[in-house]
């Protein structure tokens, strides 16, 4: 009987059934320029199968302190079974382990309780491992072949579902199993320039949002026109404008802002838009703007930062990015009040800075232009 028995097993290829054939992992792949972090949560019960002296008893459960004490083990076992090749071209690349990334840091600790593919409570590992790529333009990552083995020997029907989040962004997932070890996550043009400083991108982002507001370029012509003779006044208005569109920036980032509020915000800047222009057109004479420049620009601020409030919640540390923002901003209406000055420098009107047939036209469109986009916005 035995040899008949024995004779079965070797026509099946010898291999044991799986002792956990719900065997399943969860990873995320983190890549910003040279560096990646693998962020990897495995049964333990996988793990057992494995790793020897790691839960003898093959039941899931780890004693206290176990998962510690053979931190290291699991940590090799990974570091192993998880091949990260950069510029990788096919799948077949991705096995070339002497291209592969070497590990510079790990953590393993135990995750919280959860339920296993079956719908059934398990214990739980989380592995952090860390790889770094050459210095340098050299090493930054455009493409990453991914070659996953994980407990393919013990539970052959192993899956492991990788996500990727390259420079903030989520560019693809995959599910390793059945025989697909292997795949090349490939970044676009879009997520490798995120791979810049993020004080130089969010320069840019403020730049850019003033520069594509109708509302905002404006108001800058506005404060212009209408201050008084000279260069003085409308460098005062629009210093002021621009330094309190710098603190909306700050302010709005860092200060839960309700819906109510955020519509305030955005009929705000349009509103101010007519405001000027009809205070200007009522009054022949040039002033220097105060208050009004200080309260459009804080609104004008904390309305930007609202809106790249999607691309703030995906950075690393918000200092940086309101820091450029609030430069971008701010650099960008000041910029486009000295390129406004020596054109109107020339005026002869002694009550304003621009002569009454050029501001005339002006705070008429200004007050139709900001007269449709306050209802444009409050219908809308």
């Amino acid at each position: 009987m035995w040899a008949e028995l024995l004779a079965l097993v070797a026509m099946s290829g010898g291999a044991p059934a799986s002792a956990h054939p719900n065997s399943f992992s969860i990873s995320e792949l983190h890549i910003r320029n040279n560096r990646v972090e693998l962020q990897l949560r495995c049964q333990v019960l996988s793990l057992g199968e494995v790793i020897e002296g790691l839960d003898p008893e093959l039941d899931g459960h780890a004693e206290p302190g176990e998962v510690d004490r053979f931190a290291d083990e699991i940590a090799g076992y990974v570091a192993s079974h998880y091949r990260l090749v950069p510029g990788a071209l096919d799948d077949a690349s991705c096995a070339d382990a002497s291209r592969a990334l070497s590990v510079v840091g790990a953590f393993v600790d135990e995750a919280p309780l959860a339920l296993d593919p079956m719908n059934e409570v398990s214990e739980w590992v989380d592995v952090v491992l860390s790889f770094e790529g050459a210095e340098g333009p050299e090493g930054t990552l455009g493409r990453l072949g991914v070659h996953q083995s994980l407990f393919q020997v013990t539970s052959p029907g192993h899956r492991d579902s990788c996500a990727v989040v390259w420079n903030g962004l989520e560019v693809g997932q995959r599910q390793f199993a059945l025989g697909a070890e292997a795949h090349v996550f490939v970044a676009s043009q879009e997520v490798i320039a995120r791979g810049a400083p993020a004080f130089q991108r969010y320069v840019v982002l403020g730049a850019k949002g003033v520069l594509q507001s109708v509302d905002a370029l404006l108001l800058v012509l506005l404060l212009v026109l209408a201050a008084r003779p000279g260069w003085r006044s409308a460098l005062i208005s629009v210093g002021l404008f621009a330094a309190a569109a710098a603190a909306g920036s700050q302010l709005g980032a860092r200060v839960p802002i309700s819906s109510t509020e955020l519509r305030f915000l955005e009929l705000t800047v349009p509103l101010a838009i007519a405001y000027v222009g009809l205070d200007d057109l009522l009054h022949r004479d040039g002033r220097t703007r105060f208050i009004e420049a200080m309260v459009f620009g804080l609104a004008l601020g904390g309305r930007e930062v609202v809106q790249l409030s999607p691309e703030l919640i995906r950075e690393d540390s918000p200092t940086a990015p309101l820091a450029g923002v609030s430069i971008g901003l701010a650099l960008t209406l000041l910029t486009l009040s000295l390129v406004l000055l020596p054109a109107l420098s020339r005026s002869r009107d002694p009550g304003a800075a621009a002569p009454r047939l050029v501001r005339l036209p002006v705070d008429v469109a200004a007050i139709g232009v900001g007269l449709w986009f306050f209802l444009s916005t409050a219908l809308g």
